[in-house]
């Protein structure tokens, strides 16, 4: 028989226990090499500025860029359809039953392109951003010079589609004066008056000095605008007379 162990040897085996950490200000322990920073690392904190939010007034500009480039799609889409126009008018017969339509078609082709050209002066006068504050989406000219393109592409199609039939010699005078009264609701004479008031406003600012001593040429932009509605308000007159 073998006697039970005695002393230390009876006790059960444990871990030994964890060393202590060296007191502050002591010799560091060398279980591993020392950090040193180098000179080449880089300690400067960076700071990300939060995104600046763009101004109103550069909003407005935007607004006013993306509404003149949508106008001027639609000018050069005018454009292409009245020259499809003008080719159709010119394949129309010349006899005597189709004379007097095709005289009545080639005026109404000649006013839609007034018309055109005044769009384009119009165009042409607000290419200076400062005059941009009344091309606002909102604002009564915008409105006015959207409902414009509108009633013109609606005018053209009406005349266009009488044209062709005018070559059958079988022109449907009931179904364009429909069309041709459906696409008047688009001319919206109504805006005249806000119109001019932006513009008036407008120009009592320039002449004030805010724009400094070159100020935008305003009387232009008012010019443009009131040529384009004279223009517009003899185009509806002549669409009103009897064609043929």
């Amino acid at each position: 028989m073998f006697a039970p162990p005695q002393g230390p040897d009876a006790l059960p085996p444990t871990l030994p226990p964890p060393a202590r950490l060296p007191a502050s200000g002591t010799t560091k322990a060398a279980s591993g090499p020392e950090l040193r920073r180098s000179a080449n690392d880089s300690h400067v904190r960076l700071r990300v500025d939060a995104p600046t939010m763009p101004r109103a007034a550069d909003i407005d500009f935007m607004e006013a860029q993306e509404l003149l480039e949508e106008l001027a799609e639609d000018q050069i889409t005018l454009s292409m359809n009245l020259t499809c126009l003008e080719e159709t008018i010119g394949l129309a017969p010349r006899d005597a039953s189709a004379r007097a339509a095709v005289r009545t078609l080639e005026a109404r082709l000649a006013d839609l392109g007034a018309l055109r050209d005044a769009l384009a002066n119009v165009h042409l006068a607000s290419a200076d951003s400062r005059l941009q504050r009344v091309m606002l989406p909102d604002s009564p000219l915008s409105d006015y010079l959207r409902g414009i393109y509108a009633w013109a592409h609606a005018v053209v199609r009406a005349l266009d589609h009488l044209a062709s039939s005018v070559r059958s010699l079988r022109p449907d005078w009931a179904l364009l004066r429909w069309r041709i009264e459906e696409a008047k609701n688009f001319h919206f004479d109504e805006l005249h008056e806000g119109m001019r008031a932006d513009l008036v406003a407008l120009e009592v600012v320039a002449n004030g000095g805010s724009f400094g001593a070159d100020r935008p040429r305003v009387e232009d932009l008012r010019y443009a605008v009131e040529r384009l509605i004279s223009t517009a308000v003899a185009l509806e007159e002549h669409l009103d007379e009897r064609f043929g």
